[in-house]
């Protein structure tokens, strides 16, 4: 220990035994001298201060005061020492034999003779600051807690230490005193008996323990069960009414009253909690519940929107803190050593992120394959049909390793999710699992086969061969008549060849330099773009005019349903969502001008529009269809007159 420590010690003993924390130097140098050379022989590290006392004294009070433990001032009188820790160490002191102090109130600065600094000590209220501070330890600053009474009941000097339990084990022991004296045990169970009919015994029991362990007391007040928070209701309740019948109140009253109010608090808080918790752990279940159903993969905002089987959203039965860690949980730890957690995070290709059950992995599989069989059936059988209608062809009608190229980009048109499933290395790990379980894999529901994933054909159930049969069906029948059908494909594409030539060498282009004809297909391009720019956004006013109600702007509007729809809490997620709608739209919108070309944009059309994007898979899990679907048909009208 270094001397400088030395000295903070003996200042402090010096300052709790002549009752002040502010000592002058003068006078401590005076008694540390004398009572260093009166104990250096009896102990070592008091002959330090024995000789040479005042430089090593004031050497060491400026290091003190460097590190804040004092302060040092000086007025023509002379140098005095303030020590902070004076205060604390008269609260320790009070509190340090308090079984002793039972029969008397918690110690305040009229008992204890002392005068707290402003910027030492911070008043609480009972009722409401209590329990804030139960449920979150308090900050050591400032070092002193004033805990006040209500109606003239006194106050409590407290450290912040003390919340947390050893608060409540001090009123613990007065109440136990207030039930020892005047035959209060025995009273307090006759009028507590008409509130606990039938479980006499069990009355009886707790507040004999409650005289003999009354810390066990503390344990059982956590559990909050169903007898112990109405028993302390019912005491507490019945101890304040007794006493504040009174007329003269002894100090054994005020502190009974004391102990029963801070009880009140940590029971109440307690009894809080648990149900807190209880609700928490049922609403956890419901949203296991919600991941075991379809589509078994959701996005975390998906997650927030959860609700339970009344339609009372689970976020707000817990915190967002509490989901954020049981999804960390859920995804990062198993319950069986050596095996994958029971909730999965699936990447997708464009930053998704969706959370799957382990137990419904293979399931979403077939469920997504089964779903998009028929959309990359219909769009292979469509395209074929065109290409052998005009007597062409592609690689795919012939080539395995081209038709698995193309099954793939059609399904990650269709089925984004899928590809990313298919494409995680989980799956094959998951898959593994099962198969290694009790009840395996069934043969026809692998997706594996020595490590590898099985081709996409085969998981789609789709086969080249029967594939350009039931095109070859749709056909005329000279199609499927490789002599005829050659001759025709012969001549079509010479047919295609002088088309191109002709469009190459008509006079308009010749009668030009290369020049020339670019800048007047420019500014011939240009014009059109105007023309049909003024046509959209004159078809967008007219149906504008339709869709917004009086009183109402587009922005007004547009704002109005997008809370409709838009249903997330945390505000960087909804903007996200938001931003996700209104990019898809313009993509769409995009492409849609384009493909109309000259087509008239009538308001049935941008209905349309909406409704389609409306329809689409992601779209589809929105709430509020309709007013997503307004919303969308106004965002498009936004973006024609804008």
């Amino acid at each position: 220990m270094s001397s400088g420590t030395d000295l903070y010690t003996i200042l402090r003993l010096y300052a709790n035994k002549n009752r002040t924390p502010q000592v002058s130097v003068a006078a401590f140098l005076q008694f540390l001298e004398k009572y260093a050379k009166h104990y250096e022989a009896e102990r070592a590290d008091l002959a330090y201060w024995a000789q040479d006392t005042g430089r090593k004294v004031w050497s060491e009070l400026s290091k003190l005061a460097e590190q804040g433990k004092v302060e040092l001032i000086t007025d023509e009188v002379g140098t005095v020492i303030s020590i902070h820790q004076f205060y604390i160490d008269v609260i320790q002191q009070a509190y340090r034999n308090i079984d002793e102090s039972a029969e008397l109130p918690f110690p305040d600065e009229n008992s204890l003779g002392i005068v707290l600094p402003a910027n030492q000590v911070r008043n609480i209220n009972i009722e409401y600051d209590l329990p804030n501070l139960i449920a979150q330890k308090p900050e050591e600053n400032p070092p002193i807690l004033k805990l006040v009474f209500p109606d003239n009941g006194g106050s409590a000097l407290l450290l912040p230490a003390m919340i947390q339990k050893r608060l409540l084990e001090i009123a613990l022991l007065k109440v136990r005193h207030y039930l020892r004296s005047h035959n209060n045990k025995e009273y307090m169970q006759h009028k507590l008996a008409p509130a606990f009919h039938g479980k006499e015994t069990q009355l009886r029991d707790t507040l004999n323990h409650l005289l003999v362990r009354p810390f066990d007391a503390i344990r059982d007040m956590e559990a909050s069960g169903d007898f112990i928070y109405p028993f302390w209701a019912y005491l507490c309740t019945q101890i304040k009414n007794d006493i504040k019948k009174k007329n003269d109140r002894l100090p054994e009253d005020m502190a009974a009253l004391q102990a029963v109010l801070v009880v009140e608090v940590y029971n109440n808080f307690y009894k809080g909690k648990v149900t807190r918790e209880k609700e928490a752990e049922t609403a956890f279940r419901n949203l296991e519940l919600q991941l075991d159903k379809a589509p078994y993969y959701y996005t975390i905002d998906e997650i927030i929107r959860f609700t339970d089987t009344k339609g009372v959203p689970l976020l707000g039965q817990y915190t967002q803190e509490a989901l954020e860690q049981y999804l960390k949980t859920k995804t990062t730890t198993s319950d069986v050593k050596d095996k994958l957690p029971d909730l999965l995070i699936v990447q997708g290709h464009r930053g998704e992120k969706w959370f799957v059950k382990k137990s419904k992995m293979l399931v979403l599989c077939f469920k997504l394959l089964g779903e998009v069989r028929p959309k990359v059936k219909m769009a292979i059988s469509q395209r074929w049909f065109k290409l052998m209608q005009n007597y062409e062809n592609e690689p795919a009608m012939q080539d395995e390793e081209a038709f698995e190229q193309e099954l793939w980009e059609l399904t990650e048109r269709f089925s984004p999710t899928l590809v990313a499933l298919l494409d995680d290395k989980k799956l094959y790990l998951v898959h593994t699992e099962l198969e290694k379980g009790e009840n395996g894999i069934p043969e026809h529901t692998r997706l594996f086969y020595k490590g590898t994933l099985v081709p996409l054909s085969e998981l789609l159930l789709l086969k080249q061969k029967d594939l350009l049969t039931d095109v070859k069906v749709l056909l005329p029948f000279w199609y499927s008549l490789p002599i005829i059908s050659s001759v025709i494909a012969f001549f079509k594409q010479r047919s295609r060849k002088r088309k191109k030539t002709k469009k190459s060498v008509s006079p308009s282009v010749v009668s030009e330099t290369p020049e020339e004809a670019t800048q007047a297909n420019d500014t011939q391009s240009e014009v059109k773009q105007r023309d049909r720019r003024k046509e959209l956004r004159e078809a967008a006013l007219k149906v504008k005019n339709r869709l917004i109600p009086e009183g109402h702007t587009i922005d007004s509007y547009m704002e109005e349903l997008l809370d409709r729809w838009n249903r997330i809490i945390n505000v960087d997620a909804k903007n996200n969502l938001t931003e996700d709608v209104n990019s898809l739209v313009r993509d769409y919108l995009r492409r849609t001008i384009r493909s109309l070309k000259n087509a008239p944009f009538t308001s049935d059309r941008i209905s349309n529009l909406a409704e389609a994007l409306v329809n689409t898979p992601n779209l589809q899990k929105l709430p509020a269809q309709e007013s997503l679907k307004l919303y969308i048909q106004l965002y498009i009208i936004k973006l024609l007159t804008e």
